[in-house]
This record gives C-alpha cells, structure tokens and sequence, in this order.
C-alpha cells in the first residue's frame, strides 16, 4: 500500500508499505540512508547536483519502503531527463539510487518497492517511458516486475601500452618492452590512415556552441539522451566529483564530432561517456586523433568506451582497433502502453545515474 507523508498506515497493516515524495526536504533521510547500504559514501552536495530539476522536467519523485514502525528501510528515485524519441523530445524517468536496509534484504520487499514505483509511473506519467542501468541484484528484481530487457551494454577497449598486460604472460620486462614498442608503431601507422588532410583535435572543460548543430543531425529512428549544451554542462561540467573534458573534431575548420572523456576513475584508463560525429568517417577521425593522443600520454594503458551492443558507432570502432569485451550490465524500460519496449534505445555511459 501507499501513504502519503505525515499519514500513519492503518493499525491493521503490520507489514512494510510504501511513500511517495519530493526530493526536497528528504535530503538527508536519503543520504543517510544511501551511505548506510552502500561502499561508496556520498555527499548532499553530491545529490542536489544530481537531483536537480530541468525547466520543463517534471519534479524528481523518491519511493520510499517503510518498516510497520515507519522507519524508512529502502528507497528508489525517479529523476526526468529528456530524450529524443522517434523525432520527438520526451522526459524519461531515469531510475537510480535503489537501495534496501540489509536487514531487511530476501524478503521480497526490493519488488514490492519497484513494484509500487512502476504502477505509479504508469498512472501518473503515463507517456514518460522509464529506464535503468541497474546492478545485477536490481536487473533481476527489474525481470521479476516485468520489465524489459532493451539492451546489454559491453565495453570496447583500446590498448594503448600492451607492454603492461604482457609482462605476466611473457614474464620478462625486456621482451615485453619489445613487443610493446613494435605493436604501438604499428597501432601509429594503423589509425593514421583514417585521419584526414585538414583534420585536427582540440580539447576544452566545457562543450562548444556548435554542439548544438551537430546533435540536431541525430537519427529519428531511436531513442537518444538530449545532448543540447545546457544538458551536457549539467551532466559534465558541474558534476560534483570528477573532471571531464571535451574533445572537438574539426575538419577544415568546421566542428565535425565529439567526445566526452575522463581519465581519474579507473587508473591507468580514458573512460569514454559520450561521442558523436556527423558521419562514420568522421567517428574514424575522431577516435583516430584521440587515439594518437593516448599513445603519447605517459601512463595511459588504455581507452575503454560503453555501449549498447547494437549501437551503429560500434562498427566503425572496432575497425580502429578496439577489442568488444564481454556485457557488463544491462538497460532495462518499462512503460504503460509498452511503446518504451519497442524504441532502438542508444546507450553510452553517459546515461547511467550517477
């Protein structure tokens, strides 16, 4: 059952039930909450960055679970963000932050609480398609409420310094400085052909005007975050934590692609999070000049970039040399009139939550 809060559920149910509120005013009972069930502690600073509302979003909902005793023992969040669906500019409700007290773990009471978020999504934001990227524990919770399953995300990973992944094969620090020097020239001379004469790389902490242009070429036939300049300084710019940076392909001068990048969470790896380009041979260019720039940065071992498995960049990246690794998580949607389940959703890491 659902209450609103302030109400007390009837003397006759003894079992958890469910809320419904704002963010506003239950920052810290989310806070203490999330750090208490999970490894990686978290600011308030860090959630109202995260929770903050667009000017034409609907506002950020939390789904409280409550023990028969009213303390709050698992939540999960719903925040909107636009997307271009089939041509047309839809807020998405963005699941995150799904957490139950352990104590109260295998019980069932994880599908009560997503449960009770879907059916009120579906009637109150019934043409607002919802998704998640969730851990394995959610995906399964997610299978078990009837949700789908849209698409697996895997890494692609570049090695830009083979040379540290052969020293336990080869077990010898000579030749594997040898073998690693002889596969980085030939990786030089690999992605340099795909850079063309007018071609160039030009990096900056925040996205250029022109982004704006390049998006509005997106394809109609699938459903893709909003990428307008305002959305991208949100997500990159001002995010609490970690420093990304844009890298902008020009071709004669003209803006031509970019990508998204960063290079603090993971050592020793460049994470990609998003990138477009206006044409694959302009994706070929970009990730060919990035490429190069890694090989020549000292303590880069590797570029890893995620996608969905049937994202159309994926083609092109594997031709530069990016070897596709195993699926790491899944993207999972729902909607009421089930048009969520029948979109071509494409994913970068850039969509996650957090």
């Amino acid at each position: 059952m659902s209450v609103q809060p302030g109400q007390e559920p009837p003397a006759s149910d003894v079992k958890p039930y469910c809320e419904i509120t704002g963010f506003q005013g239950f920052e810290g009972e989310m806070l203490r909450l999330r750090n208490t069930n999970r490894d990686n502690p978290e600011t308030l600073a860090f959630l109202r960055w995260r929770y903050e509302r667009a000017p034409d979003a609907p506002e950020p909902l939390l789904f409280w679970l409550l023990s028969p005793q009213g303390d709050r023992i698992g939540m999960a969040a719903a925040i909107f963000h636009a997307y271009w669906v089939n041509g047309e500019r839809v807020q998405v409700a963005v699941i995150g932050d799904i957490s139950v007290d352990a104590t109260w773990r295998g019980r069932g009471l994880g599908q009560l609480l997503l449960r009770h978020m879907s059916a009120h999504l579906g009637e109150h934001f019934p043409r607002h398609p919802a998704l998640v990227i969730p851990t394995d524990s959610a995906r399964r919770a997610f299978v078990k409420i009837g949700w789908t399953t849209a698409a697996a995300l895997a890494p692609l990973v570049y090695l830009l310094d083979p040379a540290r992944y052969l020293r336990p094969v080869v077990r010898s620090e000579r030749l594997a400085r040898g073998v690693g020097h002889a596969v980085r020239a030939g990786a030089r001379l690999l992605v340099r052909r795909y850079v063309r004469p007018g071609d160039a790389l030009s990096l900056s902490q925040a996205p250029e005007a022109s982004f704006d242009a390049l998006v509005r070429q997106i394809s109609v036939h699938a459903a893709v975050r909003d990428s307008a300049r305002e959305a991208l300084e949100w997500r990159y710019v001002r995010h609490p934590h970690t420093q990304f940076v844009f890298a902008t392909l020009r071709h004669a001068g003209e803006p031509r692609g970019y990508l998204v990048f960063e290079e603090s969470t993971l050592s020793g790896t460049c994470s990609i999070y998003d990138l477009f380009a206006s044409s694959p041979s302009d994706l070929r260019a970009l990730l060919a000049l990035f490429i190069l720039r890694g090989l020549a940065t000292p303590g880069l071992a590797s570029v890893r970039v995620l996608l969905d498995e049937r994202h159309p960049c994926r083609a092109q990246i594997r031709r530069l040399g990016f070897i596709s690794r195993s699926p790491e998580t899944v993207l999972q949607v729902h909607s009421r009139d089930g048009s969520a389940e029948r979109i071509a959703w494409r994913v970068s890491q850039g969509d996650k939550d957090t």
